[in-house]
């Protein structure tokens, strides 16, 4: 029992049989179609016999009829329910061609045995049944035809009184013919299923590829056009509807810049068509305004042309910026080299100030120590924009963390405590980076400090909860906030509206709440509420 229990496991675990494809059930349907057609003709083939003179063609007439007029039923029933039954493709074959088999050896029976002609339609069934089957499949179908020529002929020559011993030969040669052409016939569908297979998996590969491959021109930032032989334009990516000039065109066929674009390209196939051949173009593009393109032509075996179209503006962008990140990056480098020489011109001021009698000579040291002073300040700015260190994953208490950072920022600014009131109204911690943190409030609360009054409690550092997933860090001030033209322009480097100040501390905030995946923005004043800097963390998982 636990044997049986077992395999019947095993059997349930087993992968279901693979489904029939479509072409084998539209053969099918051709097959059933067939049948009727044949079982028509055989009916036909009775009528004329009962009204043709002479001799007859059937030895048992009424044995003919029944049998042909069953298989014309059976004919109609299957190629009727192979839509309703399609899940089962393999009952249906077994049920159709053994249905064949013994109507046809009956008819055989009737009209006197294999002399008549009828073992074609035998091997015919036979060969059919062996196309949409498997190997064992077809040798089934070959036995089974065998055996039922062989009982046929054996019955027909029991009944004739031994005359007719030649009839078993027959059945058997019959019979290997069967053979022969099943094995024959279903070696070669069989070939011919698994090349359509391998031709089905190349086509979907094909269909994904092309799927992917117009996903990434889509994606591209660069514009691609494939214009045929004959001039007409057979793909476009939106770039290059952009470049061409898709906002004053509802059609594609009506793009300003389409016509300029397709002379561009017959002047290339009249040159002789190399690929890589390169040509700036002056397009009406965009919002009315000219715009500079540059082409470059790809030739392909079918004739086409394939155009790249980049914008030359955005490379010059693009350009700038690698220039200015190459200029930031030696700025950062000569920071760092003035560095030294300026603790060395301030230690040196500084011994100088102590021998220092008279007033203006130790004012005049006072303006090179300040001066010193803001130049160290940019060069720490400098510093830390060029080289902004990987945040830690930390975890902040923030009640401690406030506490001791307003005690600290206020007494090294010489400033009373109460300027910067701390407020708490949430217990929850916050994931950032803690030096990244301190220094992300020294800029907020210097900042504010330098447009609120000196009133107590007048910059206010708020921790608050908003939702279940939403924090908010608040650094707000009871000055007079940011004017909207100042609001757009807060977060970008060397922007500022101090005469001594970088304009990089803002810049730097934003840079470090987006390395430790968090946002910041401004706030204005409205009615009682403050102007305030709100930063929210990314908030830490459950």
């Amino acid at each position: 029992m636990q044997v049986r229990a077992d395999e019947a496991h095993a059997l349930s675990l087993a992968p279901p049989p693979a489904a029939a494809p479509d072409s084998q059930w539209l053969a099918l349907r051709w097959m059933a179609a067939s049948r009727l057609a044949v079982a028509l003709a055989l009916a036909m083939l009775l009528s004329l016999e009962a009204i043709r003179p002479g001799p007859e063609w059937f030895t048992d007439p009424r044995l003919f009829a029944w049998a042909s007029g069953l298989y014309l039923a059976a004919a109609l029933v299957y190629l009727v329910a192979i839509g309703p039954l399609r899940p089962r493709f393999q009952p249906q074959l077994v049920a159709h061609v053994l249905t064949d088999l013994a109507a046809l050896v009956a008819m055989l029976h009737a009209a006197g045995g294999l002399r008549a002609g009828f073992g074609v339609l035998v091997v015919a069934a036979v060969t059919a049944g062996a196309v949409l089957s498997t190997r064992r499949m077809a040798a089934f179908f070959a036995a089974a035809a065998s055996l039922m020529l062989l009982g046929e002929s054996v019955l027909a020559w029991l009944t004739s009184d031994g005359g007719q011993s030649v009839l078993p030969m027959m059945a058997g040669l019959t019979g290997a013919a069967c053979f022969v052409t099943a094995m024959l016939v279903n070696w070669l569908a069989t070939q011919l299923r698994r090349q359509e297979e391998i031709a089905r998996e190349r086509g979907e590969d094909l269909r994904n590829q092309f799927a992917v491959t117009q996903r990434v021109v889509a994606e591209l930032e660069q514009g691609v056009l494939v214009i045929a032989p004959d001039g007409r334009v057979r793909a476009m990516n939106p770039a290059a509807r952009e470049l061409l000039g898709a906002a004053q065109a509802a059609d594609a066929d009506d793009l300003p810049g389409l016509a300029t674009v397709a002379r561009a390209c017959a002047q290339w196939r009249e040159a002789g068509g190399r690929t890589g051949e390169r040509r700036e173009l002056l397009l009406p593009a965009r919002h009315g305004a000219d715009g500079r393109v540059m082409l470059r032509f790809i030739a392909t075996p079918g004739g086409d042309s394939v155009l790249m179209l980049e914008d030359l503006r955005r490379a010059e962008e693009r350009a700038q910026q690698l220039k200015l990140a190459a200029m930031g990056r030696l700025s950062a480098s000569i920071a760092h080299e003035i560095r030294n020489p300026l603790g060395a011109i301030r230690h040196a001021n500084a011994l100088l100030a102590e021998r220092l009698g008279s007033a203006a000579e130790k004012r005049l040291a006072g303006i090179i120590e300040d001066n010193t002073v803001r130049i160290d300040r940019v060069i720490t700015d400098v510093l830390s924009v060029s080289r902004r260190e990987r945040p830690g994953d930390e975890t902040v208490d923030m009640r401690p963390f406030l506490s001791a950072f307003a005690e600290e920022f206020t007494g090294q600014a010489g400033l009373p405590r109460d300027r910067v009131s701390i407020e708490l109204a949430s217990e929850r911690p916050m994931r950032f980076d803690s030096n990244h943190l301190r220094q992300v409030l020294v800029n907020l609360v210097g900042n504010a400090l330098r447009y609120a009054s000196g009133e107590p409690g007048s910059v206010r550092v708020s921790w608050r909860e908003r939702g279940p997933h939403r924090l908010e860090l608040r650094v707000s001030d009871d000055g007079p906030g940011l004017s909207p033209e100042m609001q757009q322009q807060a977060f970008e480097p060397f922007f500022t509206t101090e005469a001594r100040g970088t304009g990089l501390g803002l810049y730097l905030t934003r840079e470090l709440c987006v390395a430790n995946g968090a946002t910041i923005r401004y706030e204005p004043p409205f009615g009682d509420r403050r102007g305030a800097f709100v930063v929210e963390p990314r908030v830490e998982d459950a």
